[in-house]
């Protein structure tokens, strides 16, 4: 049996009746925005197999800064809590639910201002300068980053221009 995968977006999509609507970057070049956010249990580990994000339109300014990174034990605050029903399961969809821990500060995304928090530390796992309209990435299996019990697996956007960027994004990832 395959280890179990759940998948999330930077949106509440558990019970779309339209598509899902595109959060807005920021306006400053300076200031990188964590636009998704996954907090492990206390006892579990992630390892993101596939990662992508998707541009209402093709960024005619400067190119923006994209980033999947570890944050170690730092979250960002200010985001909008997942809920449950937000955590898709992929593989299994009768198995158990996700462990990742829900609530403010801890698996969410960005619909209001959210801040970076005192990071000490990061892992960047990838990174992309883009101004297209699209990209995903699979990592092949067991060649999967790991994210520690505790730490926390950010999207952060930056913008190239003081344009704000429409904006979503996704993970998936096996416990």
């Amino acid at each position: 049996m395959p280890a179990p995968c759940y998948q999330a977006w930077n949106q509440a999509t558990g019970a779309l009746t339209t598509f899902a609507a595109f959060q807005s970057s920021g306006t400053s070049i300076t200031q990188a925005r964590t636009m998704w956010q996954a907090a492990p249990a206390s006892s579990t580990a992630l390892r993101p197999v596939e990662w992508g994000y998707i541009f209402s339109a093709a960024e005619s300014a400067a190119p923006a800064t994209i980033e999947l990174i570890d944050t170690g034990t730092v979250p960002a605050t200010g985001l909008t809590a997942h809920v449950a029903a937000g955590i898709h399961k992929v593989n299994v969809p009768t198995g158990a639910a996700s462990t990742v821990q829900l609530g403010t500060g801890l698996t969410g995304y960005a619909s209001t201002a959210p801040t970076e928090g005192a990071i000490t530390a990061t892992r960047l796992i990838d990174m992309r300068q883009e101004n297209g309209i699209w990209a995903q990435k699979q990592y092949p299996l067991g060649r999967e980053w790991e994210i520690p019990a505790s730490n926390f697996l950010r999207i952060r956007l930056t913008p190239g221009s003081t344009t704000a960027i429409s904006f979503l994004c996704y993970v998936m990832w096996e416990e």
